[in-house]
């Protein structure tokens, strides 16, 4: 299945790459730091960190993306750089406040706790599901020599295309990494971490949306 999912790929994103460099700028005052293919990422720097949107459309419909994106405790067996990912406590289906540890390249560990609350998609809301996040470093205890993010703050929103068989899915950011980073490094999340992102969501929908054929 996973040889089925990375085969297909390029035809996930092929159909919809032409749709995703049609994508405007959020604004007059955003960067545009990457565009290929089937993702463009916009960002922009402000006081409290970095602002970042990035769009893109994939051949998986919906709620087979929404569910990957709020499967939380399998995070570490997809998702680039995730050692650990876990639910603290859920309120609701609607709810839920996770921990998350990464070891992103050439910096140390760093990890985030979360409230996260989560949309479905209804007639009522045109069909898109959205998941939403804000820090919530008092969830958890610091670990010793891994450095906690305290300004977390995004969004996966998840729309239908084509009749609900295709997603266009955007991701907005605006954090600060902590610690001392060179801005080198801070970029590399633009041209490698966001890319590797999406392309993740991807494969794992891919596989979901067979699976359930």
């Amino acid at each position: 299945m996973r040889f089925l999912a990375i085969s297909v790929i390029v035809a996930l994103f092929a159909a919809s790459s032409v749709q995703a460099l049609d994508m405007k700028s959020p604004g007059a005052d955003w960067t545009e730091a990457y565009r290929k293919g089937e993702l463009v990422i916009f960002t922009k720097d402000v006081e409290a960190g970095r602002r970042i949107v990035a769009i893109a459309e994939v051949s998986a419909p919906p709620e087979v993306v929404f569910n990957v994106l709020t499967d939380f405790d399998h995070y570490p067996d997809f998702m680039p750089y995730v050692k650990e990912s876990k639910v603290l406590s859920r309120m609701g289906d609607s709810e839920v406040v996770t921990y998350a540890r990464i070891a992103p390249p050439f910096v140390s560990e760093r990890d985030y706790p979360l409230k996260v609350r989560m949309t479905r998609g209804t007639p009522m809301n045109g069909g898109m599901f959205k998941v939403e996040w804000t820090a919530s470093p008092e969830a958890r205890p610091e670990v010793e020599g891994v450095v906690r993010v305290k300004l977390n703050e995004g969004s996966w929103l998840v729309e239908p295309l084509q009749d609900g068989k295709y997603t266009r899915l955007t991701y907005t950011l605006l954090t600060n990494p902590g610690g001392l980073i060179p801005a080198v490094v801070v970029n590399m999340s633009n041209t490698i971490a966001i890319p590797e992102l999406f392309k993740a969501v991807a494969i794992r929908s891919a596989e979901k949306a067979a699976a359930e054929k």
